[in-house]
């Protein structure tokens, strides 16, 4: 509902501005002559005005642009390093680096599949199996 706030209303920063508030908090506002509906001309001029751009739960699921990244053997779900593609409202997920891919990518794709001697796969599966190995040891302590 959308009401205009009149000089009475509760909320002094909202006196005198057109707001959406729901129909019961509308409803009792005007009954108690603190603020007035605002009336439309259609079913459709209502629907406009509270329309997507005044929910903010509405979004596009379409990306401006590309978005890259890169998933872990972990996390991927496919037990292999991934590289995912967003465009428009496509994911593409691949396996290898493709031709297109920006080179922060690709390093971050080579890392994690510990193809050019680096250690960041390395390290990552050393901090897992430390912190399982921590979960173990305290499974079973005592607590109060």
């Amino acid at each position: 509902m959308q009401i205009i706030c009149g000089p009475a209303y509760p909320v002094v920063s909202e006196r005198g501005k057109t707001i959406h508030v729901p129909k019961e908090v509308g409803t009792v506002a005007i009954w108690r002559g603190e603020a007035t509906e605002v009336k439309f001309k259609s079913y459709a001029e209502r629907l406009k005005a509270a329309g997507a751009a005044n929910d903010p739960h509405n979004v596009n699921p379409c990306v401006e642009g590309i978005q890259w990244g890169v998933k872990d053997a972990s996390s991927s779900g496919f037990n292999v390093v991934t590289v995912i593609k967003k465009f428009g409202s496509e994911t593409t997920i691949y396996s290898t680096p493709p031709a297109d891919a920006p080179k922060s990518i690709v390093k971050l794709f080579e890392d994690l599949s510990n193809t050019t001697g680096s250690t960041a796969a390395a390290d990552f599966e050393a901090a897992k199996q430390k912190q399982l190995a921590y979960n173990e040891s305290i499974r079973h302590a005592r607590r109060y």
